[in-house]
């Protein structure tokens, strides 16, 4: 049974409808929740969960028949008893009975599904790191635990085969070839570019440090997918995990060198915005397999990990509604991937104090924001800083006129001011920032630029420029994305050209960057990225 084009849409709404219901199981069900990615369907009932693999051909795997999708089921609960123990069961068919699809039964069989015992979410590495209960000391014991898992992995030729120089760039160039059509909608071109760039460059001048460690036994058959959410956490005394999920659909991304494995894990914990306990990972790791070059190749194969992740996303707004709350959400996420994998390439050559600035509704914010991950820099927002001098909720949103309330001249004069002692903090330690701010009143920008000097900091502002009839069509009828705490209006905008221009005057002292922000984001962030001192980190 081969299942393409519109047959796999139809296909899977069939599985998805069929299998919410609570005669589709073999014992008694009250609730089937359903988690999904873009290769698969999870139903989640009682104390099991079934894993269904969805008819899809991506290239780096293909489950486009029956027999294929049966066989990886087999390889998945094979190849995931090595990091685990009593979780993954049996591969169990899916078969039509009468008008109605069952798990387990007899008779015509139409799909397979891996049947794991049900793991308590809460205790993923992921959900314990959003409620800060991820210690040092348990990240060290799951560094011992991956230590030993890798000191006894397959070893060989047939392994060793994915981690030459050749199979490294073989991944990364198809990501980048799979990546393509999402430049200017999720990726800037630069980022895009630079990935290519900078990876084939490591790769060329430190062909000896890839070689020396083929022949030292570096490449292991891993795990391939080791990140937060697939590590659960069964007991803390003694540490006891369950590692689920390694990727059983293709060799040549489970297999590698030890650090492209550790890389997913240190990467998410910087997505996660736990830095600290990436490089407490990272040596804890290094110390228990006796490698002092993990760090250097973790940080190289980050670039490649951070690539994946905003990849998959990528994959997975092609089968989602642009209109849609969840659309947003994962293009968010791509967003962050993305931006994180470029933070691993590039850096400010000198202390930065950067304005982005304009009149409202000309997309300020959400390039603050990138920018910010792109750089790795503290990004200090007006919006946010006004609210919490107010004591409002940064979550409100209140029509008011221009001038009233919180954004009366007082309140105003303080938000500045404070914006400004917080990029001080930051520019006294030689270190850059951005404030994402109007910077519409002249005086605010010679202060900024004044700051800066004080620092021998280079300061600029990058100015938004937007049409009017786009502006107005973003702030009347645009749904703000989250993370938006702006209270802008059209009505607001129309006051702020009025007394201040449609253009910024250029000053002393601050260097000034014009960008159309009508443009998709990545464009405009690529402009910017275009026009910044700045300096390599691979």
């Amino acid at each position: 049974m081969m299942v393409q084009d519109d047959e796999r849409r139809a296909h899977q709404s069939w599985l998805l409808s069929e299998l919410s219901r609570p005669e589709a199981y073999p014992f008694p069900v009250d609730q089937i929740d359903i988690e999904e990615t873009h290769i698969s369907l999870v139903f989640l009932a009682g104390n099991y969960a079934y894993k269904v693999k969805k008819p899809v051909n991506f290239g780096f795997l293909d489950f486009t028949t029956l027999e294929q999708r049966r066989f990886f089921c087999e390889q998945e609960v094979l190849l995931n008893q090595r990091l685990t123990e009593g979780v993954y069961l049996d591969v169990v068919p899916i078969v039509r009975i009468g008008n109605h699809l069952q798990f387990e039964g007899e008779g015509e069989v139409v799909e397979y599904a891996v049947k794991m015992r049900r793991l308590d979410f809460d205790q993923t590495l992921l959900r314990r790191l959003q409620r800060d209960a991820v210690s040092t000391e348990l990240v060290a014991a799951l560094a011992n635990r991956l230590a030993a898992f890798y000191r006894d992995a397959a070893r060989g030729p047939e392994i060793d085969q994915w981690g030459t120089p050749e199979a490294v760039w073989f991944n990364i160039r198809e990501n980048l070839e799979q990546t393509q059509p999402y430049i200017g909608i999720v990726l800037a071109p630069l980022q895009h570019h630079w990935i290519g760039v900078a990876s084939e460059r490591f790769l060329r001048e430190r062909l000896e440090l890839f070689q020396r460690r083929l022949a030292e036994g570096q490449i292991v058959e891993g795990h391939g997918d080791l990140h937060l959410a697939h590590i659960f956490v069964e007991s803390e005394a003694p540490p006891r995990f369950q590692i689920v999920d390694c990727i059983e659909f293709n060799p040549r991304l489970r297999c590698g060198d030890v650090a492209v494995d550790l890389a997913f894990l240190s990467m998410d914990f910087d997505h996660h915005g736990r830095s600290d306990l990436a490089q407490w990972f990272v040596l804890r790791a290094s110390d228990a397999l006796d490698d002092p070059e993990l760090p250097l190749l973790i940080h190289f194969y980050s670039v490649y990990r951070a690539h994946v992740r905003a990849k998959v996303n990528c994959f997975r707004l092609d089968e989602l509604a642009p209109e849609s709350d969840e659309y947003t959400a994962v293009r968010i996420q791509a967003e962050r991937y993305i931006d994180l994998a470029t933070s691993y390439l590039v850096e400010p050559s000198e202390p930065l104090l950067l304005l982005i600035g304009g009149l409202s509704g000309t997309g300020k914010s959400v390039l603050a924001r990138r920018l910010g991950r792109c750089l790795g820099l503290p990004v200090y927002s007006s919006d946010v800083v006004r609210k919490e001098l107010a004591g409002v909720a940064l979550e409100r949103r209140q029509e008011l006129p221009y001038g009233a309330e919180i954004y009366g001249p007082d309140l105003t004069h303080a938000t500045y001011e404070t914006l400004l002692a917080r990029a001080e903090r930051i520019l006294s330690s030689g270190r850059s920032v951005i404030l994402d701010a109007t910077f519409l009143d002249p005086e605010w920008r010679k202060a900024a630029a004044a700051l800066a000097g004080r620092y021998a900091a280079t300061a600029i502002l990058v100015e938004c420029r937007c049409p009017a009839d786009i502006v107005e069509r973003r702030l009347r009828y645009r749904p703000q994305e989250p993370g938006q705490v702006s209270e802008a209006t059209w009505t607001i905008y129309v006051e702020q050209r009025a007394r201040f221009g449609e253009k910024m005057e250029s000053l002393p002292g601050l260097q000034h960057l014009v960008v159309d922000s009508s443009q998709p984001l990545p464009l405009v962030l690529d402009d910017v990225l275009a026009s910044l001192p700045l300096r390599e980190r691979l």
